[in-house]
């Protein structure tokens, strides 16, 4: 039996509206997501929450989430697949339900338990992220794969994951977002490598997850420039960037990405990164 959940308090607005009981389902259908993904999604990241205000099938990717049974999945990379887009279409359905500046404007955004599943248990964007993705998968790519919405977010990947092809759309996700100067830059000058906030959140689990030092696991992933000056310089000092939550809209008149910010890292209203 679904539960159902209403939007009160601090319980974010969503797309779920089901009857009490569904027939359940063994996959999501993500040419839904793939025509949503082309209609709101530009090629620089920014996302038309205006466009998506009025989009179906993105309330139809919703419903069809609740209903998906997890245990039908065949392997660990379709079910890893699963989360990341549930993860990502709920960010996206949230921010078009609740319209809002930035994330820190949405009352539970990250912990309301709004994500239903058709065995009756509900989860947040942050159950996702640390009792879900932290805890079950070794995989130290996936956290560069969730998109929350805001401008210091990971980029949303323009298709849905596919359990088929997850390893080397991880691996883009990976390469895009150390490759966004936005996001992780080196400053040659001061040896200093200056890498998201998210990086640092989860320092110590990417080391764990990927067995090797932290400085490794970006070089593997960085471009080509950033890659060699780390494997010449071990010395090389590691520092962190404040995190905008400010919603990365082109509605908001975003044509252009973010420029990064040389300031000290800001919390990312997560449940305290690494658990």
């Amino acid at each position: 039996m679904l539960v159902l959940l209403t939007s009160c308090g601090t319980v974010p607005k969503t797309s779920l509206v089901l009857p009490p009981t569904v027939t359940p389902l063994a996959a999501l259908d993500d040419s839904l997501f793939q025509r949503v993904l082309t209609r709101a999604v530009a090629p620089n990241g920014a996302v038309s929450y205006n466009t998506l205000r009025s989009d179906t099938e993105l309330t139809e990717y919703i419903q069809e989430i609740a209903r998906v049974r997890t245990d039908a999945f065949i392997s660990r990379s379709e079910l890893l697949a699963f989360w990341l887009n549930v993860h990502n279409a709920y960010a996206l359905d949230m921010i078009r339900m609740n319209p809002a500046r930035s994330i820190d404007d949405i009352s539970g955004f990250r912990y309301a338990k709004v994500i239903v599943t058709s065995d009756g248990q509900t989860h947040s964007l942050d159950d996702i992220e640390h009792s879900i993705l932290e805890q079950q998968f070794r995989e130290p790519r996936a956290f560069f794969a969730l998109f929350d919405g805001s401008r210091s977010s990971p980029q949303l990947c323009p298709e849905p994951y596919s359990g088929d092809r997850l390893s080397s759309q991880l691996d883009d996700q990976f390469h895009k977002f150390l490759a966004d100067s936005t996001k992780n830059y080196l400053d040659r000058r001061a040896n200093t490598l200056y890498l998201s906030k998210i990086v640092q959140d989860y320092s110590s689990t990417l080391e764990k997850m990927a067995n090797e030092a932290l400085t490794t696991l970006i070089r593997d992933f960085a471009p080509p420039a950033m890659a060699q000056w780390i494997g010449g310089h071990p010395a090389v000092t590691i520092s962190y960037l404040g995190y905008d939550n400010t919603i990365y809209s082109s509605d908001n008149g975003f044509t252009s990405p973010p420029t990064h910010e040389r300031t000290p890292a800001q919390p990312r209203k997560t449940s305290g990164g690494i658990r």
